[in-house]
């Protein structure tokens, strides 16, 4: 049984068997969440979540669930927070807004949370490596879905739940698990809640795991379970596998728990889905050469996976749909050479969607001018590479001219992968550019966090900064 094992991991991690790179990677982790949370929290789903809970209940803000999904849907909704190339989910978003809302509340102290923290990855890194891309391609969102399990991960660890209550938590967690893609495509806020939604629904199953409720250990790989019902099919070739492969089942099975993949998780430096990011990359490089000469530009090809030419929303209507449309997020990497959230604002501020003859900034008009101009092709060769590649070739075709000529370049895995790495130093800079007036230098807490009881260092972190 998959759970058995998960839950045997959970009740048995040490801070102690935590590596050294597993260790730098959950703090670096945590500054990256506290950014993109504290810009995020403002936007307009999560004060809509706010107003919500006032109505529903006038002490919400007693309340360790409508904290989580606050924290969650605030962490996410900006579609900055970390995540993992091959399991596909965002993990942090999860895994630190439950384990915040239960520090509040209860007695955690730095190395319980770091614990907590690193057994919600591990968990969510496996089963999202064995489900995926089958889950995806069943149109179903990982950080909702996956993400409940990684929430009961940190709340059993927080709550120290023994085994035996640990695999009933799981058991309900899977049986809580929901997010659909077809969120995505709408523009809709729905995205964002996945994240809250799956913090609150882990909590929820934790808290009743301990006081006697059961849960079905056989939730994921049982003949009902989460991988037969969620991940083999694919709504888009109409295909359905028997079952998932037994043998990738068992090799990440087998290498669970003595290797520890949340050194893996990438960070985000661009408010836009993880599948546009290749593509973005190999747009600002050609930024560089083509500098302001657009209108020297008769066309943009993009070769790219099958997943991400779909991401083809040529008439993005608001935020939601712009993080999700590949030919605006090139477009507006080749006019503007940046694709940082605050530009991003200053373009929709602009007119960025509002019909061209409403606009009167010029580079909106160019970036409108351009997108419809933007070929996305679905190239098989990309499909085949390795699980966390995610490649992109953009080709710029010059006018006559120009002689016809061409400019392209090519990025196979995206800023932030393992192979690609951001340094610290870059999620600090993010961290700036996002929250301008927060004093950064308090971050350093954070480096010797383990000694620290967590309502405390969480107050001076983010509750004391407006």
């Amino acid at each position: 049984m998959i759970v058995k094992k998960i839950a045997d991991f959970i009740v048995n991690l040490k801070y102690e068997d935590i590596s050294d790179d597993a260790l730098k990677q959950i703090k670096l982790a945590f500054i990256d969440y506290i950014g993109v949370y504290l810009r995020g929290r403002n936007e307009m789903a999560p004060q809509i979540l706010k107003d919500s809970f006032s109505l529903m209940d006038h002490n919400y803000d007693n309340s360790i669930l409508t904290d989580a999904m606050f924290l969650g849907t605030s962490s996410h909704v900006l579609d900055l927070d970390d995540g993992h190339d091959v399991a596909s989910v965002h993990l942090g978003t999860v895994a630190f807004s439950t384990a915040i809302a239960l520090s509040r509340k209860l007695e955690v102290n730095g190395k319980e949370f770091i614990e907590a923290i690193l057994a919600g990855y591990e968990t969510g890194i496996l089963i999202g490596s064995i489900a995926n891309p089958n889950h995806r391609n069943q149109g179903f969102h990982s950080t909702g879905t996956i993400g409940t399990y990684v929430s009961g991960a940190v709340a059993s660890k927080i709550l120290r739940l023994n085994f035996y209550q640990t695999i009933q938590c799981l058991g309900l967690c899977g049986t809580q698990s929901a997010g659909l893609l077809e969120s995505d495509h709408q523009g809709t806020m729905a995205k964002a809640f996945h994240s809250g939604n799956a913090a609150r629904a882990g909590i929820v199953s934790a808290f009743l795991a301990y006081n006697g409720f059961t849960g079905p250990e056989s939730i994921i790989d049982g003949d009902e379970g989460f991988l037969k019902a969620m991940a083999i099919g694919d709504i888009r070739s109409g295909k359905t596998l028997k079952e998932v492969n037994s043998n990738k089942i068992n090799r990440y099975m087998n290498d669970f728990g003595k290797f520890l993949q949340t050194s893996d998780v990438y960070f985000k430096l661009y408010p836009f889905c993880r599948h546009i990011h290749s593509a973005i990359e190999s747009s600002l490089y050609l930024h560089n050469i083509i500098k302001k000469q657009y209108d020297v530009i008769e066309s943009v090809e993009i070769f790219t996976y099958k997943i991400a030419s779909e991401h083809d929303n040529y008439k993005p209507h608001n935020k939601e749909e712009l993080r999700q449309s590949l030919p605006y997020a090139v477009a507006i990497a080749l006019v503007c050479g940046e694709v940082g959230l605050t530009k991003i604002n200053y373009l929709i501020e602009d007119g960025l969607f509002k019909d061209i003859d409403e606009v009167e900034d010029e580079k909106v008009k160019e970036i409108k001018i351009l997108a419809p101009k933007i070929i996305i092709h679905d190239k098989k060769e990309f499909d085949s590479l390795e699980a966390g590649a995610r490649p992109a070739n953009v080709k710029i075709n010059l006018n006559e001219s120009f002689r016809g000529g061409a400019f392209e370049h090519t990025t196979i895995y995206s800023k932030g992968n393992k192979h690609n790495p951001v340094s610290p130093g870059e999620v600090i800079d993010k961290f700036r550019k996002l929250n301008p007036t927060y004093g950064v230098q308090k971050l350093n807490k954070i480096d010797y966090m383990e000694s620290s009881k967590m309502d405390e260092l969480i107050n001076v972190l983010i509750d004391s900064y407006e």
